[in-house]
C-alpha cells in the first residue's frame, strides 16, 4: 500500500520541456490531444452549477489549443512546450476532478479500439470525440453551449442553444483536422474485416456520462466513425 500511494501521489516531479523536443511531431500532437481529451472527459459531467473546477478546465483547454498550435509552428518553442507539460500535469493530478463526476466513456471506447487494432491512443480519441459528443450533447446542453462560448469563442447571438452547442463540437472537429489527426476509423487502419460489434460489446459502460450509452449505441458511434 505504501508503494502504491508513493507512485500515485509523488511528492514532487522534475519536468524539463527540452526533453520533449525529440518527440516525433505526430506523437506530440496526439499526446497533446489526449491532454485535451482528459480535461473534456472531466468537464463534460455534473455538477453543472457554477464551480471552480469547470473554470480551471476551460482555461486549461484554451491553453492546450493555443500552445499546441504554437508547438506545431515551432517545435522548439520552450514556452509552448512548458505550458503543454503543465497542462498535462493539471489534467492528471486530480485537481480539476474535485467535485466532478467525470465521464471517460470516450476513453473506454478508445481503449477497446486500441486493444483490437493497436492504434495510437490520442488519434483514436480524436476520431471518437466529435461523434460521441453529437450523441450526448442534448443531454448536457448547457455545458456544451458553455464549451462553445468559453473555449472556442463562439457567439450565441442569433443562435439557439443547440446551434451554439453544435458549433462548439464542429470547432473541436475543425481543430482536429487543423492539427493533422485522423477523423475516421478507416484512417486508423480499421477496415471491413474489423469486428466493430465485438469491440463495442467489450466496452465498459461508465456512469458519469450525460447520457448512459448502450453497447448498441456504441456500435452505432463506431459505424459513424468508420467513414
Amino acid at each position: 500500500m505504501i508503494i502504491r500511494n508513493a507512485i500515485r501521489d509523488p511528492r514532487f516531479a522534475l519536468l524539463d520541456p527540452i526533453y520533449t523536443y525529440s518527440v516525433p511531431k505526430f506523437q506530440m500532437v496526439s499526446g497533446s490531444f489526449d491532454i485535451l481529451s482528459h480535461i473534456m472527459e472531466i468537464y463534460f459531467s455534473g455538477p453543472d452549477e457554477d464551480n471552480v473546477s469547470d473554470d480551471i478546465a476551460e482555461a486549461l483547454m484554451r491553453s492546450v489549443i493555443r500552445n499546441l498550435r504554437a508547438a506545431i509552428r515551432n517545435p522548439e518553442d520552450y514556452t509552448a512546450r512548458s505550458n503543454l507539460m503543465w497542462d498535462a500535469t493539471m489534467a492528471e493530478n486530480r485537481i480539476i476532478k474535485l467535485g466532478k463526476q467525470t465521464d471517460f466513456q470516450c476513453h473506454q471506447m478508445e481503449h477497446q479500439i486500441g486493444a483490437y487494432t493497436d492504434c495510437n491512443h490520442g488519434a483514436g480519441l480524436a476520431v471518437l470525440h466529435p461523434v460521441y459528443y453529437r450523441h450526448i450533447y442534448k443531454d448536457g446542453l448547457a455545458k456544451f453551449k458553455r464549451f462553445a462560448e468559453n473555449v472556442w469563442e463562439i457567439s450565441a447571438e442569433g443562435k439557439t442553444d443547440e446551434e451554439v452547442a453544435r458549433a462548439g463540437i464542429n470547432a473541436l472537429e475543425d481543430f482536429i483536422l487543423e492539427i493533422g489527426l485522423p477523423v475516421t476509423l478507416r484512417e486508423l487502419g480499421v477496415d471491413e474485416n474489423t469486428d466493430l460489434k465485438r469491440i463495442a460489446d467489450s466496452c465498459v459502460i461508465v456512469p458519469g456520462s450525460y447520457k448512459k450509452l448502450t453497447h448498441e449505441e456504441i456500435l452505432g458511434i463506431f459505424k459513424e466513425c468508420f467513414n
